[in-house]
């Protein structure tokens, strides 16, 4: 089953109706032996951060309700409305937007609105990452508590499986645990206060973890709704990378 997507996605070719029906009729094959198999998973992750966007094939596992069984942390998310004033849509909808944002970043779709996140992107070393990251941010909006603590928590068992390095690990975790990070700061803090810039380059750590992270918030506004981002929140989020940059550069 994970080899038809696989190919599906890698060849160009539709699925027909009828054995998508099917597929979604035998969901039950998708078992534990099955999401632990390194083939199903290494293609899976073939998909996720392949060059040509993913996010058909990802919209159509969903669907045929593969994609919840594959990652079963997903499952929860799935049709979850966000009652806020913000999201246009489902938490699982959300995520699969933000995965095309980034196709759309790094093929310079986004040049016009987002240059900074736009030529970033193209200097990221770690794409795995990024994707598995984007994938994962908000998959614990379905549990009580703090969605990036917990999300980070799934990080931890869902990128071994996936057969990510400890060190790709670690840097997925912290990205679902600190997502949030730039945009709270950019917008809730002065940044001509060099404490706050200081502080925030503290927490990051990393040129690399930096860029990660302006990627995945602009990304990540930009799959919220339609009319949530604009030139006074590219601006905030420009300055803050910009200053942050120079200080962990010096550093």
């Amino acid at each position: 089953i994970i080899r038809l997507f696989f190919t599906s996605h890698k060849k160009n070719i539709d699925i027909h109706p009828v054995t998508l029906r099917l597929v979604t009729s035998l969901t039950k094959l998708i078992d534990t032996e099955v999401r632990h198999d390194y083939e199903a998973n290494k293609m899976f992750l073939d998909i996720l951060t392949s060059e040509q966007d993913s996010t058909r094939t990802l919209r159509l596992m969903n669907e045929s309700n593969i994609l919840g069984k594959f990652i079963p942390e997903f499952q929860k998310i799935v049709c979850l409305m966000q009652f806020d004033m913000y999201h246009s849509y489902t938490v699982d909808e959300h995520t699969i937007f933000t995965i095309s944002n980034l196709h759309s970043l790094k093929n310079g779709k986004f040049r016009d609105f987002a240059p900074l996140a736009s030529k970033v992107i193209q200097e990221i070393s770690s794409y795995r990452c990024l994707f598995v990251a984007m994938l994962l941010h908000d998959i614990a909006k379905g549990k009580r508590g703090d969605h990036s603590i917990n999300g980070s928590i799934v990080a931890s068992v869902v990128c071994p499986r996936l057969g990510l390095s400890n060190d790709e690990t670690e840097n997925v975790k912290w990205l679902v645990l600190h997502h949030l990070l730039l945009s709270k700061t950019a917008f809730r803090y002065e940044l001509g206060d060099p404490k706050i810039i200081k502080d925030f380059a503290i927490q990051v750590k990393t040129v690399e973890r930096l860029k990660l992270l302006l990627v995945l918030t602009v990304a990540d506004i930009k799959g919220v709704g339609p009319e949530i981002w604009n030139d006074w929140k590219g601006s905030l989020i420009s300055d803050l990378y910009i200053k942050s940059l120079d200080i962990l550069q010096r550093d």
